[in-house]
Parts: structure tokens; C-alpha cells; sequence
């Protein structure tokens, strides 16, 4: 029997144009003075982040399901890096030798990249100080997930594959959570959809105060892109943003409480028109059709009661009508900003205003 190779000489060309487009993306993000570093297969990217802050930053290239292999059907729907290749007994003493390691040779952050078709997917830029903290959280959640019975058929932990320590950035299979444990952390930058407001090196390695009110969210009314028309195919929401939705309102729709993964949306209460506005006091889990009433503005929350309230066409529906009066689903900690709530509850009184009652004698 034929050995099996495990790297083709086509992955490892698509690896080697991933590494290759990686310092023009950085600049494309606002990281100036980029400098892409090589020594044998590691690769080191030197670069002045747009805060101002000089990162020495190590690449971790994702591997995802390839679409000529035999669960095809499957493809794109998990994204994950391997932090060590082979791990016996001591995971996390294993990583604190190998972060040390990277500590030794300047290294201060980690980038975890995943492309898709020549571009880049996902790619979330860590402190390496945070590294460890995001890899133990992966694995308590995913025990826990499993425990419950929530990670579809896996049984065996996310961040233990195999003897592999690895970072997940996708997990589409039952382990959002898990990968949502990376874009949530605290210093970890989406350089993808990358902000105005870079968070500092200084800023990220703060210790979190959990005393701390969440901040609030404050509607910009200022259009900080070209208007374009909004795609069905879009309407999942940019990832991370639906991904943070999910465990912050506990994948289930705020309105109807429907936890049907597939038609569950992330929906923006002040209108999308910048990165900014993926705030996530500024975001409604939603079940694809309330997510169009909400759009519409067929529907309403009050901002202080966050009662709903429907327009009388959809209470006319009495598949909805049941609706109207219901309170939104979510903890205390986890309600949405009031005041972009305030505005949008304006759109829709402003709509139940334009209601004209034509009496049978005038529509004659």
C-alpha cells in the first residue's frame, strides 16, 4: 500500500501564497513599516500596528476541509490552528515552554490566519500573553459543550486535538462557543474588519475589571461607507459579530426564543454604516423573519421596557399577534443600548403614524 503524503505539493503552494500576500494585507489594514521575515518554515512579520505600537508578530496558518475530500458537504465550516504539533502529557506546561521560546526570540504576538480563495478569511491578531489564557478557555468550554451534549457528534475536546494544542477560529459544527472564546477575549484584534480604534498593546494587556459596567453604545449618524443593497446572502451578518450575538444571548432568537441555529441572524439596531456600529450592546439575535419585520420597521422594542410592539398589518397575522406585548429575551447584564433602542422605536411609531384608516364611505 501507497503511503499516504500528507502535504500535497498544491497545499504547499497555496500555503506559500498565503505567506506571501500576508505583509501587503497588513498595510492594507493600517500597519505601516511591514516586514515579512523568514527563517525555514517559520515566518515573523515586523510591523508598527496602527496604535503605534512595534509588534513582532508569528504566523499560525489555519487548515479548514478541503472540497475534493470525502466529506465534501462539510467544507468551510471549521477553521483552526495547532499551537504545538505533538503534546505528551504536559499540554500546559508544553505551551509555556514553547511561548517562552517565542518571548526569547521577540516575539509579542500571534497571528492566526485562515484563507479562502487567495484572500484572507479570518485573521485574528493576539497577544502572545494571551495565547494560553484563549487555548484554556477553548478547552473548558468545548468539555463543557460536550458534557451538555451541544457539540453535535464530537466527543473528543476542541483545543486537545489529538496531541495537538490548537486555537479554533470557526466551528460551525456545535462549537461556536468555542471559537467565539478567541473573538471575544480581551487584546484580540479582528484585522479583517479591523476598526478605527485600534486596541494598544498598553490596552490589551490591562487585567479586565469585571466590576465594570459594559460600556454603552452610541449611534453615529454619519454614513462611513458607500451605500450598497444588502444581499440575502448577507444577512447572517459578518461572522464574528453573529458569532458574539450567539453566546451573548444564548443562541436563541430575543424575540421568539427560537433556537433553530440555521435561521438565526445578527441584526443591527442603529443601521450598519461602519465596523464601528458591530458593537454588541448595538446587536438583536433574530429569527430570519423578525429580523425582516425588524428591518422594516413591522416591529418594535420600547427602550426602557423592551417590550415589543407590532404594527397593526402584523398583528393582523395571527401568527405573529401572539407576539405583541412579549418582552425581549435577555439578561439584565445583556440588554441592548437604549439609546440606539430610542431611536429605532422612533422608525417604528414613525411608521404605525403613517397608517391611514380609509372609512367605507371615502373608498367609494
Amino acid at each position: 500500500m501507497a503511503k499516504r503524503v500528507f502535504r500535497t505539493a498544491d497545499s504547499l503552494a497555496a500555503e506559500e501564497r498565503t505567506r506571501a500576500i500576508l505583509p501587503a494585507f497588513l498595510a492594507s489594514r493600517g500597519f505601516t513599516d511591514v516586514k515579512d521575515q523568514r527563517s525555514g518554515k517559520r515566518q515573523a512579520i515586523g510591523a508598527v500596528s496602527p496604535a503605534g505600537d512595534r509588534l513582532s508578530i508569528s504566523v499560525r496558518l489555519c487548515w479548514r476541509r478541503q472540497e475534493n475530500s470525502r466529506d465534501s458537504k462539510r467544507v468551510q465550516t471549521y477553521s483552526a490552528a495547532q499551537l504545538l504539533a505533538d503534546v505528551k502529557g504536559d499540554w500546559e506546561g508544553s505551551l509555556s515552554r514553547k511561548i517562552a521560546s517565542e518571548q526569547a526570540r521577540g516575539i509579542t504576538h500571534v497571528l492566526f490566519v485562515q484563507p479562502e480563495d487567495n484572500k484572507i478569511r479570518y485573521a485574528a491578531l493576539v497577544p502572545l500573553s494571551k495565547v494560553i489564557p484563549i487555548w484554556t478557555a477553548q478547552r473548558d468550554i468545548s468539555l463543557r459543550i460536550i458534557k451538555e451534549g451541544r457539540a453535535g457528534r464530537r466527543k473528543k475536546n476542541h483545543a486537545m486535538n489529538g496531541s495537538s494544542p490548537t486555537i479554533w477560529l470557526q466551528d460551525d459544527r456545535g462549537g461556536q462557543e468555542v471559537a467565539a472564546a478567541l473573538w471575544n477575549h480581551q487584546g484580540v484584534v479582528d484585522v479583517v474588519n479591523i476598526s478605527a480604534h485600534y486596541v494598544s498593546a498598553d490596552e490589551a494587556n490591562q487585567t479586565l475589571d469585571t466590576e465594570k459596567v459594559e460600556s454603552d453604545f452610541q449611534p453615529c449618524g454619519n454614513d462611513r461607507r458607500r451605500h450598497v443593497f444588502r444581499q440575502i446572502k448577507e444577512r447572517r451578518g459578518q461572522q464574528s459579530f453573529r458569532d458574539t450575538l450567539r453566546v451573548r444571548y444564548g443562541n436563541r432568537c430575543v424575540v421568539t426564543g427560537c433556537s433553530l441555529l440555521d435561521v438565526l441572524e445578527a441584526a443591527h439596531i442603529s443601521p450598519y454604516r461602519g465596523v464601528e456600529d458591530n458593537h454588541p450592546r448595538n446587536g438583536l439575535l433574530l429569527r430570519a423573519d423578525i429580523h425582516t419585520l425588524f428591518d422594516l420597521n413591522l416591529l418594535g422594542i420600547e427602550p426602557e421596557s423592551l417590550v415589543i410592539r407590532l404594527h397593526p398589518d402584523v398583528i393582523a397575522d395571527t401568527a405573529y399577534a401572539s407576539l405583541d406585548g412579549t418582552k425581549l429575551i435577555c439578561e439584565q447584564l445583556h440588554r441592548p443600548s437604549e439609546k440606539a433602542l430610542r431611536d429605532r422605536f422612533e422608525l417604528f411609531q414613525q411608521r404605525l403614524n403613517a397608517v391611514v384608516f380609509i372609512s367605507p364611505v371615502q373608498s367609494k
